[in-house]
């Protein structure tokens, strides 16, 4: 579900991302490389639990339609920290999980900025996504914080290593009852939902994606975690819960996205 790649050259630290990413060349199974951006389990607040945290999401994503770019588990050999010459990111690598979590850069693509408008090809797309981000839990897709790139009529979504924290929040409403989005109403706190606000939305395709989630699959999305963030398995255990009464509440997810967009 998520291939493995090696880490074969670092090119240099990202311009944006509170978690510094690094802009790298990944050796994938057939020999060829691809740029991806690497974060490392150094540069989160939780280590690897952030790493399983993004994983599962892209995992979720992508079985819903969600565009996201292609992710990857990679391996840090040992062999390669001597030679980076940013000692900084040597030290970073040093202090982290010998595996790491990767994106594939997505070339000619910008972030989404304020006051961007959605297209009639971007609504439906964006409609998902708002529901995505209101279930697990992602408070990281806001105006100042947009995590979310576009290209024409094209959006990728990327950075979901805070999504998922729900069990650590006192007096946490799940989103499937009445005021369980309720966070959605801040002003600023999404970027689509201006755009989507009183808009007619039909949410046929978006339910019966939901509704297509097997618990076998929700199972592969766990094992697709590697060994070596086992640290990570109650936020792990935590998420596929939370993904799986979703599912089974779908309808209540969406009538409270519904009363927060009216």
């Amino acid at each position: 579900m998520i291939p493995r790649a090696a880490l074969s050259r670092i090119d240099r630290v990202a311009s944006q991302g509170r978690t510094g990413p690094i802009l790298s060349a990944c050796e994938i199974d057939d020999g060829s490389e691809v740029e991806a951006f690497v974060k490392l389990s150094a540069g989160c607040d939780q280590g690897v639990v952030n790493l399983a945290r993004e994983a599962i999401a892209v995992c979720l994503a992508a079985d819903l339609g969600l565009p996201v770019p292609k992710p990857m588990i990679v391996e840090i050999p040992p062999e390669i920290i001597p030679i980076v010459a940013d000692v900084q990111v040597a030290n970073r690598l040093r202090q982290s999980c010998p595996v790491a979590f990767g994106s594939t850069r997505t070339p000619g693509f910008t972030a989404w900025s304020t006051g961007q408008r959605l297209t009639d090809a971007t609504r439906p797309t964006a409609t998902g996504i708002l529901l995505f981000d209101a279930i697990i839990q992602n408070p990281d897709r806001r105006d100042e914080n947009p995590n979310c790139l576009v290209q024409g009529n094209e959006l990728r979504i990327i950075d979901h290593e805070l999504a998922f924290a729900h069990r650590l929040i006192l007096l946490w409403r799940a989103p499937w009852v009445l005021g369980g989005m309720k966070d959605l109403e801040t002003p600023g706190r999404h970027i689509f939902l201006r755009e989507l606000k009183g808009a007619p939305i039909d949410f046929t395709l978006i339910k019966s994606r939901w509704n297509g989630l097997s618990d076998a699959r929700l199972q592969e999305y766990g094992r697709v975690i590697p060994p070596e963030w086992a640290a990570a398995q109650a936020d792990i255990d935590a998420a596929l819960k939370l993904i799986a009464d979703a599912r089974d509440n779908i309808d209540g997810c969406i009538t409270e996205l519904g009363r927060v967009l009216a």
